[in-house]
């Protein structure tokens, strides 16, 4: 008993030996607190904290940022997901203090985009950003199907999932789709490629179609909507995810001239076309990739498409 409370005494005497040479390190959540930001509230367009707008609308940041120790040389502007901040060189009238505007148009892309302001010393570094997020959510003015799988048509079953509406992204089938043709802007089907076997186009085409070019279904009492197609382009992966807002596709869609009923060139994957609905909605329609060798369940063509609202 005596060695073991011996024992204890002298792990007891090491721990509080540790302990007082111990040295706290500086803490992240409080090491800015010299730098202060304010956001105001000025007018109807500027926001303090968080605020949902619609594509286009005008929003400012109306902020003041000071420094209560060091001074400030530069003040940034940062918005989420951009590569560098935009930065401001200041005066010697604005090293402790100093408040700007920054006036955006909403109209690059939908969803949340936050924004903060911070302050950089004479040699660049970090001063802080008064532990301050601003954020603004754009209401979506487009839909976006993804991963559509548009299959061929199938002459036996007809179960196949062949024909698609480009306003709701629903699918349809030659067995169901009788009921709801109101509702189709476009079937696919696919033509063997002359002297090469067991290669194809795969086309599509809107059901007022003249001559229809897949003729084994028939569809001679279908409601037929006068979908209009573009010349569809390959290798546009870029050009679709670059399509964020509704103004986009619009501009994209007009600029494109749709004026095809029905493509006969071949879709491969990374084609896109732009088209424009009997009820005047301007889209683009994109092909993520097409499975020829399913043997189970048929070919079809995984598609997305962007809409506006």
């Amino acid at each position: 008993m005596k060695r073991i409370l011996k024992y204890l005494g002298c792990v007891a005497i090491g721990a509080l030996a540790f302990s007082s040479c111990k040295k706290e390190g500086e803490n992240i959540f409080n090491m800015f607190d010299d730098v202060t930001v304010t956001y105001h509230s000025t007018n109807p367009y500027a926001i303090t904290d968080y605020k949902e707008v619609n594509a286009g609308d005008s929003v400012y940041l109306d902020y003041t940022i000071t420094s209560a120790k060091e001074d400030m040389y530069a003040v940034c502007i940062f918005e989420t997901s951009a590569a560098i901040p935009a930065k401001i060189i200041l005066n010697d009238n604005q090293r402790r203090n100093y408040s700007g505007v920054v006036k955006l148009k909403m109209n690059t892309r939908v969803g949340k985009t936050s924004y903060r302001v911070w302050a950089l010393n004479k040699a660049g570094v970090y001063l802080g950003d008064g532990y301050k997020t601003v954020t603004i959510e754009v209401r979506s003015d487009y839909k976006y199907w993804s991963s559509r799988e548009l299959y061929i048509p199938d002459t036996l079953g007809k179960v196949k999932n062949c024909y698609m509406s480009l306003s709701t992204g629903e699918l349809f089938n030659y067995s169901n789709g009788a009921s709801s043709s109101d509702k189709i802007d476009l079937g696919l089907y696919r033509t063997p490629v002359s002297g090469t076997p067991n290669t194809y186009l795969y086309n599509v085409y809107a059901l007022n179609s003249s001559p229809i070019p897949f003729t084994p279904y028939d569809i001679s009492t279908w409601t037929k909507k006068a979908t209009l197609f573009a010349a569809p382009k390959t290798a546009q992966s870029a050009a679709f995810l670059n399509l964020r807002t509704g103004d986009q596709i619009l501009a994209a869609g007009k600029s494109a001239k749709p004026t095809l009923k029905g493509i006969s060139t071949g879709l491969i994957p990374g084609s896109l076309f732009y088209f424009l609905t009997a009820e005047g909605k301007y889209g683009a329609f994109y092909v993520n990739s097409v499975s020829s060798n399913n043997s189970t369940g048929g070919v079809f063509l995984n598609v997305d498409v962007k809409i506006q609202n």
